[in-house]
């Protein structure tokens, strides 16, 4: 999978973006290879998603930071915090789609700590269902 490809030429990058955005893909491409994650044509648009939604975000809260002849408090009531929440927002769907994707191919990247507390739970699920043993009483 050569995801690193992915927005490499978009005229709007910045140098220092273009950089950033590389070093997330490689990480994104080891993180899939690592987890044997089928390539498709949508998997790569979904992770340009993201990849985009980091960059507006990245682009948004740079507008957050006071200048030095500003007061150090930053309005957090303006319409750029507002833009900035909600970018913020999208992007975590983009991740969501993106790791649905990945488990509608039969690989999914992240199982959470769900997925590693769910094989401890089924074994000790007998345990937790089990009537009480014969001959002990309630009371203890």
């Amino acid at each position: 999978m050569v995801l690193t490809k992915i927005l490499r030429r978009e005229p709007w990058l910045t140098k220092s973006e273009r950089r950033y955005i590389h070093v997330f893909l490689q990480g994104v491409e080891e993180l899939f290879a690592s987890c044997d994650v089928k390539y498709s044509p949508l998997l790569s648009l979904r992770v340009a998603d993201v990849a985009v939604h980091m960059l507006l975000v990245r682009r948004w809260e740079q507008g957050l930071i006071p200048g030095e002849e500003e007061s150090e408090k930053v309005d957090a009531r303006g319409s750029l915090f507002e833009q900035v929440m909600k970018t913020r927002e999208r992007l975590r769907k983009s991740i969501k789609e993106l790791e649905d994707a990945c488990a509608r191919l039969g690989t999914p990247v992240d199982t959470g700590i769900a997925g590693k507390v769910l094989p401890l739970v089924r074994q000790t699920a007998d345990l937790l269902h089990a009537p009480e043993s014969a001959g002990a009483s309630p009371q203890g």
